[in-house]
């Protein structure tokens, strides 16, 4: 089956699956052609949960929990990196916006976002994570689940207390690779013994590294309300067995690292594909966003949005109005744009002899030009540890073991120069 064959297949799919309920098709469909929310298992209009609805966005079911998503969420670690300002937050909010993206691992986030947090509880839906168990760092081993169930409670109340919320609406594990973590019965006892204290409403994990075993199992479990993973153009195709399993499971899917590829120079395609979306001119970012939310099938995408320009560039796009001939174009514009991109799925680290975490080293890589926030490549560049960077031997070990052939070699030397701090002044080393 050729390649063109298999990609207008999973388009077909991701359409189809779904339904939400018409108000959900309605809202798509006059901003994107025919497209349609994804959702796998209609709901009743009066279980559907409602918070902050507002014409300037669109909303999607958020799978079994019936919260209707704005299909674009607040990832708040750039809130934090980029000084503590929540005037970009309050900006998303009254454009829409319902979700906060938050976490343990996110310096002191939970803290800086606290008081928006109170302000519009009625508003949003609260998702934080617990660190650790996954990234940053990992803590535990296989046979310690007392230990990770302890690590998600105590973690899940210093949550509470610095949201100072007496709820969150999902506690999720941050950054899981493990396929025991998600399989650990404790933990997930531990969050429903949460649950049954009124502390948290919905279990979930974000993943940036082996997506497609850690979202299938996921799925498989039935445990997990929501999930975060890490996927772009590039990726899409591929994961679309995992996709499937997910709608299947009526699981609310959330994309992140949405914009991957590990290069320059997007505007190379503008003579190929010339002017196109009736005049708009879009930004390589907005077209990987409209892409994820279009074609690809999930309910809402995490945008890191450090400042009021990227805000409002992100922010347009669940509202876009798309023909289907646009539709058409768009993609093969974002899948010439995403050629090389990261799949994120982690061959690089597990290959390499110095043991060096290459995946997290292309994460910080793509927050310091991709996502343009160079506080947030350098704070998890550094918590890597020190000199990490310098274990690399250059053997492209793991360039062989990348399915994408990315020069990860290059790219270590390029953090290194960049965002290294020698150890005397705190500035970057030469």
């Amino acid at each position: 089956m050729s390649d063109s064959i298999r990609r207008r297949e999973f388009l077909g799919t991701a359409a189809r699956t779904a339904a939400a309920g018409s108000v959900v098709g309605r809202a798509l469909s006059a901003a994107a052609g025919e497209a349609e929310a994804p959702a796998t298992q209609p709901a009743a209009e009066d279980k559907l949960i409602w918070r902050n609805k507002q014409p300037t966005m669109t909303y999607a079911r958020l799978g079994r929990t019936n919260f209707m998503v704005s299909r674009m969420i607040f990832g708040a670690g750039g809130v934090y990196s980029q000084g503590g300002s929540t005037r970009l937050l309050e900006m998303a909010i009254e454009r829409g916006m319902n979700y906060l993206d938050t976490g343990r691992p996110y310096a002191k986030s939970e803290q800086t976002l606290a008081p928006i947090a109170k302000k519009h509880r009625d508003k949003l839906w609260i998702c934080s994570k617990a660190g650790d168990l996954g990234w940053p760092g990992m803590k535990v081993k296989r046979s310690e689940d007392a230990k990770a169930a302890r690590m998600y409670t105590e973690q899940l109340d210093d949550s509470l207390k610095a949201l100072g919320t007496d709820c969150i609406d999902c506690y999720m594990v941050q950054g899981v690779q493990h396929d025991w973590v998600v399989t650990m019965d404790a933990l997930y006892e531990a969050f429903e013994k949460a649950k049954k204290a009124g502390k948290v409403r919905s279990f979930g994990l974000a993943t940036h590294t082996g997506v497609a075993t850690i979202c299938r199992l996921a799925a498989k479990t039935g445990r997990y309300d929501v999930v975060m993973l890490a996927i772009n153009p590039n990726s899409a195709d591929e994961l679309k067995p995992t996709l499937d399993a997910m709608h299947k499971a009526d699981m609310g899917i959330v994309s992140m690292k949405n914009v991957g590829p590990i290069r320059g120079r997007p505007q190379a395609f503008d003579e190929k594909y010339g002017d196109m979306f009736a005049g708009q001119k879009l930004s390589p970012y907005q077209r990987a966003y409209a892409y994820m939310l279009f074609r690809v099938g999930v309910h809402a995408f995490n945008t890191h949005a450090p400042t009021i320009t990227i805000l409002e560039e992100n922010i347009k796009v669940p509202t876009l109005k798309l023909s289907k001939a646009e539709l058409a174009r768009l993609e093969r514009r974002v899948l010439a744009e995403a050629r090389g991109a990261c799949r994120h799925c982690g061959a690089c680290s597990q290959a390499c002899p110095k043991g060096i975490r290459v995946a997290d080293m292309l994460r910080s890589h793509s927050y310091l030009h991709n996502y343009r926030d160079p506080n947030a490549a350098r704070e998890l560049y550094e918590s890597l540890g020190p000199d990490h960077a310098d274990l690399c031997a250059g053997c492209r070990t793991c360039v062989a073991a990348c399915p994408e052939s990315i020069d990860h070699p290059a790219v270590i030397s390029s953090l290194r120069v960049t965002l290294a701090r020698d150890r005397t002044g705190g500035t970057p080393a030469a």
